[in-house]
């Protein structure tokens, strides 16, 4: 049987566990930003240096990269305020411990809230690297097609 106060401590287990998994994914949404202001700062420098040989397309690219920035940046914002949210969902298990059980939903509530936050912020990076995948496969059918031309 556990005292009390290993079950509060059991308890606060599951959030801290997900604060965890938010800080993992923040870092990894944070990489995917880094590498779409990467690739927008090389087209950028062509632009300026005068090197764009297909505006049309470079135009597309800066589109996409800038809605890809979008997503990327609303899912970092996302994971952060999940990993917020867990950090209160752990202070509020400590509350209920105090108040001997009077707000049971509390921790519960919001663990669910924590969740919705996350599974918001993992569609924005399904969004972003769907559209990163679009780019990357429109490039190597244009890389293919130049070695077709190049080839006859």
């Amino acid at each position: 049987m556990m005292t009390p106060a290993q079950g509060i401590i059991a308890a606060m287990i599951t959030p801290a566990l997900l604060i965890l998994a938010s800080g993992s994914l923040v870092a990894s949404a944070l990489l995917r930003l880094g590498r779409v202001v990467d690739r927008s700062r090389v087209l950028l420098a062509a632009i300026e240096a005068g090197h764009v040989a297909e505006p049309e397309r470079v135009r597309l690219e800066l589109d996409r990269h800038e809605i890809r920035a979008r997503f990327a940046e609303r899912s970092v914002t996302l994971f952060f305020s999940a990993v917020v949210v867990f950090v209160i969902d752990c202070l509020s298990i400590g509350v209920d411990y105090f108040v001997h059980g009077a707000v049971q939903w509390l921790p519960t509530t919001i663990t669910i809230g924590g969740m919705c936050v996350l599974v918001a912020a993992a569609g924005y990076m399904v969004a972003e690297s769907r559209l990163g995948a679009e780019q990357v496969m429109g490039e190597i059918e244009r890389g293919r097609s130049r070695l077709a031309a190049q080839e006859r």
